[in-house]
């Protein structure tokens, strides 16, 4: 399997558009293009976690009349980094926000700001306060103490910062039954990780982008911590067992080894039943998926290319060269992946 990425065919090009359910992560394509709305009311539920942060804000009309608007925003882990943390605003503060409506929820607002007075204005999109001088987010990161002495090599915590970076304009390879399962699927309903069940691989690493990970050595074997859900992946650098012998777990079987400055990891043994490679969302995958990962280290920069096959499934291997590319930032740690089930009307 080490050299699929040379041989491994590219994806053809469909004419087709993606399927509206399977092109979203979660919720966010309802806010595309939705109108900016404000409101006013008492926060009555603080939810700040991953995957996504969200208040519950009651507002009462004129004739006594109350409606209950949800602020949805990014998950905890993307927002730390600017200095947003839970704690700002609590249940009982009065307070402002705004956001795009939904067009699928009535009262649901992808979150864009929020302010309670005598408090600094969040914001969590790259915009410029609206309400107070005093404000964290907005695309501002807080300086940071220099570290005496950086770390060298590929056993640091990683990061990715930017925007999404899952920009795949095609249809996946898909035989006709995975592709009217693909159709099928509604991120509303049908994502595990609404419900905090664990995910596994390959969204434990394609998603942990903008989530925290760190690299590090167990003997002569590697493991990698995410703050994805708390998950640990340990990798096999030497003793390699026979993958038949393995139980299939979520996050399979994985077996390491150098090519250069290249680490290599080949994966099997998977029994996690969804192929969650952004922005394609709940794909059908089967316990014959196999997946090659190489993590490279270009200056202080790690690339990572990402190969896939599942013969039930695809009826091509997923190709993705420089899928993403992660950074090291001074004095980042992997924290608590908090995880508290979405609200029952969803």
């Amino acid at each position: 399997m080490r050299d699929k990425f040379a041989r491994g065919p590219a994806l053809v090009a469909a004419a087709l558009l993606l399927p509206l359910s399977a092109a979203a992560h979660h919720s966010r394509v309802e806010y595309t293009g939705g109108e900016m709305i404000e409101i006013e009311g008492e926060v009555i539920r603080v939810v700040w976690r991953n995957p996504h942060i969200m208040y519950t804000v009651r507002s009462v009309s004129a004739d006594g009349a109350t409606t209950d608007w949800v602020l949805e925003g990014p998950g905890a882990t993307s927002v730390r980094s600017e200095g947003l943390i839970d704690g700002y605003i609590g249940v009982g503060d009065e307070v402002r926000g705004a956001g795009q409506r939904s067009d699928r929820r009535e009262t649901w607002l992808r979150l864009a700001h929020i302010y309670a007075a005598g408090g600094p204005e969040l914001i969590f999109t790259r915009a410029e306060p609206r309400w107070s001088g005093e404000f964290i987010g907005g695309g501002h990161v807080p300086e940071t103490e220099a570290v005496a002495e950086p770390p060298t090599g590929i056993y640091r915590v990683w990061v990715w910062r930017g925007g999404t970076p899952y920009e795949i304009d095609e249809l996946p390879p898909l035989t006709p039954e995975a592709m009217a399962a693909w159709q099928a699927y509604d991120p509303l309903a049908d994502d595990p990780v609404l419900t905090c069940s664990l995910p596994g691989m390959p969204r434990v690493q394609t998603i942990a982008g903008s989530r925290p990970f760190e690299i590090s050595r167990l003997g002569e074997d590697i493991l990698i911590r995410t703050e994805n859900y708390n998950q640990t992946r340990f990798i096999d650098m030497a003793a390699h067992a026979d993958p038949a012998d393995v139980d299939a777990s979520k996050l399979g079987y994985s077996r390491g080894h150098w090519e250069g400055d290249t680490l290599v990891v080949e994966t099997s043994r998977i029994n996690y039943r969804f192929f969650d490679l952004p922005p394609w969302w709940g794909i059908p995958q089967s316990g014959e998926i196999e997946i090659v990962e190489r993590f490279t280290l270009e200056g202080e920069t790690l690339v990572y290319d990402f190969w896939a096959y599942d013969p039930v499934t695809f009826t091509a291997p997923i190709e993705r060269p420089r899928f993403l590319a992660w950074t090291w930032e001074p004095g980042l740690e992997v924290g608590t992946d908090n995880c508290e089930v979405y609200f029952e009307e969803r």
